[in-house]
């Protein structure tokens, strides 16, 4: 979850986050301070309840002699390691289709770009209506906030098997489980570049310089870099000879070697 989202706390139902446009940039300070309005173009993220269970009979457990179900335990945890990434990565999957907070889809050719939205910026490559290959997406994990927002409001929490509790003296069975609270949106859309257009040299071109050209509301650069392109199974092999050869066409030298991180994520689809 680190390279793709940023962690933030919650404590009610939902978290409101007025304050989701740009920040503005430090200038020198001439008469009063310039107080910028950052409470327009917020949205706010539900969280939602998460849990998984199993019951086995007591006398399953008790005839364990070789510690089997200690595995349940192993696995829950590596299941709970994972689920930010299984929430994660299929929204910014779902971002050619699903508005963020400006009102247009996560990645789109016409985002406003500040409060009168008289100019307009793109963070796609390519014609996603039209572009039927799996996404691929390339992104800055070296800012504070990151493309995806996971909101914690409760910490999964393991529950294991209790021979004294009364489901079991009731239904001679024992169960365990999980569950936590939590959900995820969408935070700055110059954050990251998607495409459903194949992974070519030209487009991830295409894509870095988008990403680095990308604005903050009063016109001034965010500073934005690729760091990390993230792809699905599909386009694994594409990723790994783009950035992780050394050598291409015959022995001519790749610029593009080691240029970002590659993260390989079967939850892009």
């Amino acid at each position: 979850m680190a390279k793709i989202a940023t962690e933030v706390p919650s404590t009610g139902a939902a978290n409101y986050y007025g304050w989701l446009k740009d920040l503005p940039g430090i200038a020198e300070w001439v008469g009063e301070r310039q107080l910028a309005d950052i409470g327009k173009h917020g949205y706010s993220i539900e969280n939602k309840t998460y849990e998984s269970s199993i019951s086995i009979s007591r006398e399953s457990v008790d005839d364990d002699q070789m510690g089997v179900y200690s595995v349940v335990a192993k696995n829950y945890g590596e299941q709970v390691a994972l689920f930010p990434d299984t929430l994660s990565y299929p929204l910014l999957s779902a971002g050619f289709n699903t508005l963020c907070f400006d009102g247009q889809n996560y990645f789109d050719t016409d985002h406003p770009l500040g409060d009168e939205g008289n100019s307009v910026y793109s963070n796609v490559v390519g014609d996603p209506s039209t572009d039927t290959g799996e996404p691929w997406f390339l992104f800055d994990d070296s800012k504070v906030l990151k493309p995806i927002v996971y909101q914690n409001r409760r910490a999964f929490v393991f529950k294991n098997m209790n021979p004294s509790e009364e489901f079991t003296w009731f239904n001679n069975k024992m169960a365990a489980g999980v569950d936590g609270r939590c959900s995820v949106g969408f935070s700055f859309p110059q954050l990251a570049v998607g495409s459903k257009a194949p992974l070519t040299k030209a487009n991830y071109e295409a894509a870095v310089k988008l990403l680095s050209k990308m604005k903050k509301a009063d016109g001034s650069p965010i500073g934005t870099k690729a760091t990390t392109l993230a792809v699905g199974p599909d386009n694994r092999a594409a990723a790994k000879s783009l950035i992780e050869s050394m050598l291409i066409d015959g022995g001519e030298s790749n610029i593009y070697y080691k240029d970002v991180d590659v993260v390989v994520s079967s939850y892009i689809a």
